[in-house]
């Protein structure tokens, strides 16, 4: 039976909808053989010591994390596999990160407050999220405050008020590769074709290339490949790319549950064949 994988999956611990254990169910149901749980800058989905059960169900998991990273005053996601999920620096910087992030929320919850806007601050520090919704706080608190009619339409607030997540003081990426590599990782970058503009019809075709390979000058050791917003050609490209530098290659769906739609609302969506992302799995799989 050929076996598939998802290497980026989110749950409730970040901004996704699903717990740990509806992730792994789902990945049993639709014949996942290899999951990683990436949540954004938490390892909490570990700390539920959830081998046994992913073992039960026939799952091999792989630890992994998606982390910020600011890279030449632009944000950029950092996927690491393999991690020791005990390494403290790892530990340290997801905090730092959910930390200058919640801050980041706090002072546009602020600016909404000053104008006039029926939000309180006290409210929203006790405010707790309703499980199985996902997205994050400030988004759901919104939603609850009656400010907006859903989570994603939260999102336009940021626009509104000029809150670039480029300028959230997340660390670098030269520094996350570093701590992912001392804590044992694999330093991956996440869904390229997100942060770098990229058309095959375009005039400026060459110019996501040409931002690619700067930030494998940062010695990243694999490239996210295969994902709902790569279209088939650039998938190919960048395996190809891959195997002619050596580099991992990795895929998934990105999955955030009924949180966000623009990625495949099911896990193993991608339908991504676990040859196609061996070299990964046998370096790293528990």
């Amino acid at each position: 039976m050929k076996q598939y994988a998802d290497l980026h999956v989110h749950t409730h611990m970040s901004d996704g909808s699903d717990s740990v254990e509806e992730v792994l169910r789902q990945a049993s149901d639709n014949n996942v053989s290899f999951l990683s749980i990436t949540d954004h800058n938490t390892l909490d989905a570990y700390k539920k010591n959830i081998n046994k059960e992913a073992e039960k169900r026939g799952i091999q998991l792989l630890p992994g994390v998606e982390l910020d990273v600011i890279h030449k005053q632009k944000q950029y996601h950092l996927l690491a596999y393999g991690i020791d999920i005990h390494n403290a620096a790892l530990q340290e910087a997801c905090t730092y990160n959910c930390k200058v992030q919640e801050q980041y929320n706090f002072s546009l919850l602020q600016c909404m407050i000053q104008d006039g806007l029926a939000l309180s601050e006290s409210e929203y520090q006790q405010y707790m999220i309703p499980s199985g919704r996902g997205g994050w706080k400030l988004l759901n608190y919104l939603l609850d405050a009656g400010v907006t009619h859903s989570l994603l339409e939260g999102t336009k607030y940021y626009r509104q008020y000029g809150f670039d997540s480029n300028h959230i003081a997340f660390i670098s990426l030269e520094e996350a590769i570093g701590i992912v590599k001392g804590a044992s990782g694999i330093p991956v970058l996440a869904h390229p074709a997100e942060q770098i503009p990229y058309s095959a019809y375009d005039q400026d075709h060459d110019s996501f290339w040409t931002a690619l390979e700067e930030l494998l000058q940062t010695q990243i050791e694999g490239i996210e490949c295969i994902h709902p917003l790569h279209g088939f050609e650039l998938q190919e490209e960048l395996i190809a790319l891959c195997k002619e530098r050596g580099l991992f290659i990795s895929g998934g769906t990105d999955y955030h549950g009924r949180f966000f739609n623009k990625q495949k609302q099911r896990i193993g969506g991608q339908f991504i064949s676990a040859d196609i992302v061996k070299s990964l799995i046998m370096e790293k799989v528990q």
